[in-house]
């Protein structure tokens, strides 16, 4: 009997307990204010952005089999050749590598993110400047690959710090490109000066030179004059020895002549009188 009433003591406590803690949660507590239902519907929903992917570049760097050594940028690798992206000079190229050509042993490749590849593109460029030979296009080549390293971080996310950074590098570069056009523009303008110099030394020079090449035609014309003079001289002396000459030799013809003719009738009075002188006897 005991343990029936000890059961329903129990039962009826287990109730009484249940039915305050239902009317604590239906009730709100008095002190605090009451706050209107949110509607589901109404909620924020907040999307989580995808993480921005760095872009990268495959770079590849072997020996030919000739012995020298190649590196750039992979843009294709297939069973027959290599094609790769590489500065030369003033400009960036693609060239082709035949794997016959390449000793396909020594073939190494790495992932490079694509804004530091463009950026020691730049460089390379950069340290091409002021040597005064195709400077502009290394402006060019180096501003734009600085650009292109630029976009990279920012489609990439990249933090403010390294745009920062690249943006440095642009204003730095042009800057110099600045102080490169106004040394040029000088060394020009100096250029010039030094020609006109030299051009009018040379002018100096040939005005000179013509005038001391006057003065000796002049007296190589003088000389002439006096060579044709005493040529005519000595033209008229010799026809005027031929003419002497000729009449002596008339003369002395003519005498010889006449002294022929004497001997001729010297002979012939000899002749007779030799022919009388025999008849005489």
């Amino acid at each position: 009997m005991t343990r029936i009433i000890f059961l329903m003591v129990t039962v009826i406590a287990l109730v009484l307990l249940l039915n305050g803690f239902a009317a604590s949660v239906d009730e709100p507590n008095k002190g605090d204010a009451v706050r209107p239902a949110v509607p589901v519907s109404e909620a924020p929903i907040t999307i989580a952005k995808p993480k921005a992917r760095v872009e990268s570049v495959t770079m590849v760097d072997f020996y030919m089999r000739d012995g020298n050594t190649v590196s750039g940028k992979l843009l294709s690798d297939d069973p027959t050749q290599l094609i790769i992206e590489q500065p030369f000079e003033s400009t960036v190229i693609t060239k082709t590598y035949s794997k016959r050509e390449v000793d396909t042993r020594t073939v190494r490749t790495r992932s490079m993110p694509e804004w530091q590849y463009y950026s020691r593109l730049a460089e390379y460029f950069t340290a091409r400047t002021w040597d005064f030979v195709d400077d502009p296009d290394d402006f060019i080549e180096a501003i734009r690959c600085y650009e292109k390293a630029k976009q990279s971080l920012q489609a990439g996310g990249a933090d403010s710090e390294k745009i920062a950074d690249i943006d440095k590098a642009i204003k730095r570069v042009q800057d110099d490109r600045e102080v490169w056009t106004r040394e040029v523009e000088s060394r020009a303008k100096l250029k010039k000066l030094e020609y006109d110099a030299e051009a009018e030394n040379r002018l100096k020079k040939l005005e000179s030179s013509v005038a001391e090449s006057s003065v000796k035609l002049n007296e190589s014309v003088k000389s002439l004059d006096k060579t044709a003079e005493d040529l005519k001289k000595d033209y008229q002396n010799v026809d005027k020895t031929i003419g002497d000459l000729n009449k002596d030799m008339v003369k002395q013809i003519t005498n010889l002549q006449v002294q022929i003719n004497d001997n001729l009738v010297l002979t012939n009075n000899l002749w007779v009188r030799l022919d009388l002188c025999c008849r005489a006897k």
